[in-house]
């Protein structure tokens, strides 16, 4: 409902006003009435009216000078001027400096419902086009930031900074710290979309909670945890921050609405281009919930030998497990989980540090059973408790065969256990994107016509089975083996470019840094320090 602010030095003409139209009808309400514009101006300062009907001729400020001070004030605000006959080549100047339209005295209903249906109709279109602007703007606010803590993240210090003042983000240039924050314990019965509320009602919690000078930097990390940026000028209050927000926002949320929230802290960073080792940090610290308890705050440097657990199995593994369980890429989840056994072994971690190592693998597997939709407690009983049940096994081949199980039964359970056709003919066109992303003519239709189907039906079946559009899943199979091959350092970039299907090694470069957030000299000269 639009609010509505009348101004007229007749006080019959606003009561006529006020009992002779249905304002509800109109999908409006008045708010504020005043007399002259002087008064006005302090209604609207008191009130901030969306709509104002303003009479031209007044006393002490006329109808046109309040016009212009109330566009000057408030941009945003419609105003309506009611004027009689002599005063029509005012009403139609006032159009020129921002008055949105007229009534000609005397008006009837229709004319009066005709007129404000239009203000309200432009109001809501323009309300309407600053959403769109607020959502893209948050959108590329929380894609950047998402970099930000990226493992890769490399960028140019002034290109960066450039950055956070466009998206208006508050990061200073001195002390930083990262705390993840992880709901858990939420109710067997729980929708996601009911999980997802519960999510914004505590990041709302969080956000007044924070102390922060200007707008509290939060948003949520590829797994849906709420990340904030704790950012203070001060050393000496940086190193006694002693993250009460958080103890406070476990107390409160455990007693409004039974649930536990824990937060890990990131070591103290004084360089926001480090900000990703803060990130890793509070990571490892949360994953150690298991044994710290749920509902707590853990400090990474708080845990001695008991941080190198969940640091076993890299930042990257595990991004590399999230992602190929989305993808439906069973063999590729086999494959990492061999690997992190495979660590096991060859290093001889103590049984303890593997134990609880593992349990973060688990943990993975079961925040994306979540995400899909599953409740674990309907899967594996109210009980289930991956700690416990590791700790049965006698030997690591055991611990393998269990996780491959559990990882298996959760893949069957999202996706089934058998492969429909659009499955098969997904795995047919990531094989060809796999096999053939050199070929600088291998294009989405290209894929297709080998599979003897239509593009646009390639493209649906990748938007419905993985997620994505076809043509960002041949980028990021590109984009990886290129991140790859500069990573070893042995080949000059336009050799790179065309060896993962580029002919033009510019247009390669910004493809690169459009993907990852930097290019791919900052990458190269980052992996040879």
């Amino acid at each position: 409902m639009f609010s509505v602010m009348i101004v007229d030095d007749e006080p019959l003409f606003r009561e006529y006003l006020q009992k002779k139209f249905d304002w509800n009808a109109l999908d409006m309400a008045i708010v504020c009435e005043a007399r002259n514009g002087i008064e006005a101006l302090e209604q609207a300062e008191a009130f901030l009216p969306d709509i104002a009907l303003v009479d031209i001729n007044m006393p002490y400020m006329d109808g046109l000078a309040l016009s212009e001070q109330l566009k000057l004030r408030y941009p945003d605000m419609s105003i309506v001027l009611v004027t009689g006959h002599n005063e029509f080549e005012y009403a139609r100047r006032a159009i020129r400096i921002g008055v949105k339209d007229y009534l000609l005295k005397p008006f009837d209903k229709e004319e009066f419902s005709v007129t404000l249906n239009k203000v309200k109709s432009f109001m809501k279109a323009m309300h309407e086009e600053k959403a769109n602007v607020q959502n893209q703007s948050a959108l590329l606010r929380e894609s950047f930031l998402l970099k930000l803590i990226c493992p890769d993240f490399c960028m140019m210090r002034e290109d960066a900074e450039a950055e956070m003042a466009q998206l208006r983000i508050p990061i200073p240039r001195r002390y930083c710290r990262v705390a993840l924050t992880v709901i858990g314990h939420l109710r067997d019965n729980d929708e996601p979309t009911e999980a997802s509320l519960w999510r914004n009602e505590v990041e709302k919690m969080l956000r007044e909670l924070i102390p922060a000078r200007g707008e509290p930097v939060l948003f949520h990390d590829a797994e849906g945890r709420i990340v904030s940026i704790i950012a203070l000028d001060d050393r000496e209050e940086a190193l006694a921050y002693d993250g009460q927000a958080f103890e406070q926002l476990s107390r409160q949320v455990e007693h409004h609405f039974k649930i536990t929230v824990t937060t890990g802290l990131g070591r103290l960073s004084n360089d926001p281009m480090e900000l990703r080792l803060s990130y890793r940090d509070a990571v490892t610290a949360v994953q150690n919930r298991m044994t710290a308890g749920q509902g707590q705050v853990i400090w990474h440097e708080r845990l001695g030998n008991n941080a190198s657990a969940f640091e076993l199995f890299s930042i990257e593994l595990q991004e590399k497990l999230i992602y190929s369980l989305r993808m439906k890429e069973r063999d590729t989840v086999e494959q990492l989980l061999d690997e992190v056994f495979s660590y096991l072994g060859q290093t001889r971690t103590a049984a303890d540090t593997a134990l609880t190592g593992l349990v973060g693998i688990v943990s993975i597997g079961l925040s994306f059973a979540a995400e899909s939709g599953l409740a674990v407690g309907d899967l594996f009983g109210r009980e289930f408790s991956p700690y416990r049940e590791l700790e049965r096994m006698q030997t690591i081949e055991q611990c393998r065969e269990w996780l491959k199980a559990l990882f298996c039964r959760l893949m069957n359970e999202v996706y089934g256990s058998r492969a429909s056709k659009s499955l098969k003919l997904l795995e047919a066109a990531k094989q060809i994107i796999h096999d053939g992303y050199a070929d600088s003519d291998l294009t989405v239709e290209a894929i297709a016509a080998r599979l003897f189907i239509d593009g646009s039906y390639l493209r649906r079946i990748f938007k419905k089975e993985a997620g994505m559009p076809a043509s960002d899943y041949l980028t990021f199979v590109r984009m990886q083996q290129a991140k790859k091959m500069l990573g070893e350092g042995k080949l000059k970039l336009s050799v790179v470019a065309e060896l993962v299907g580029y002919n033009d090694a510019n247009y390669f470069s910004k493809s690169f840094k459009k993907h990852f957030g930097f290019t791919p000299t900052e990458y190269e000269l980052r992996k040879r320090r």
